[in-house]
């Protein structure tokens, strides 16, 4: 995919965004883009309470702890994406970004939004999950991996902007 496919698939899901090509604007496209990405594990987090007071509702209780743990984690990571250092000076303060760390950036960037994507899925499989214990007991387990990818990840973005 070219640079200019990945800014057009990243405009699709961040409506407005201009790039990371120059000074003050990639900053600003580099909070939104976080601001984003934290908005949307913020609304997954609200399932994962509506999943929990549904446990409740049917006196299982066995699920909630690790359904809190995952609460947390996805309150640790919205926070962690959304106050992250705004722009990094080793990519953003000069004229013209390195087109191949722009290239890099973007496909970042998306990698990220698809994590979110399978996170979201991992959260329906828990939902459409059966009765079974042990059919929940997975759907909880990925979800908790999959919020574990996410958080990763998005600490390697810092080294990607930094790396020369």
């Amino acid at each position: 995919m070219s640079i200019a496919e990945k800014l057009k698939r990243l405009a699709g899901i961040l409506p407005g965004i201009r790039g990371y090509q120059g000074g003050e604007a990639s900053r600003d496209t580099d909070k939104a883009v976080r601001l984003k990405l934290s908005l949307q594990i913020g609304e997954l987090k609200l399932e994962v309470e509506s999943e929990k007071r549904r446990c409740m509702e049917r006196n299982d209780l066995s699920l909630l702890p690790a359904l809190d743990t995952i609460a947390s984690k996805m309150d640790k990571t919205a926070n962690l994406i959304k106050y992250a250092e705004r722009g990094y000076s080793g990519i953003f303060d000069i004229n013209r970004v390195d087109q191949d760390k722009l290239d890099r950036l973007y496909s970042f960037d998306l990698a990220l939004f698809d994590d979110i994507d399978n996170l979201r899925e991992a959260l329906q499989s828990l939902h459409g999950s059966s009765s079974d214990p042990k059919v929940l007991e997975e759907a909880v387990r990925t979800l908790d991996q999959a919020i574990d990818v996410l958080g990763k990840k998005f600490s390697g973005r810092s080294d990607l902007l930094t790396s020369r």
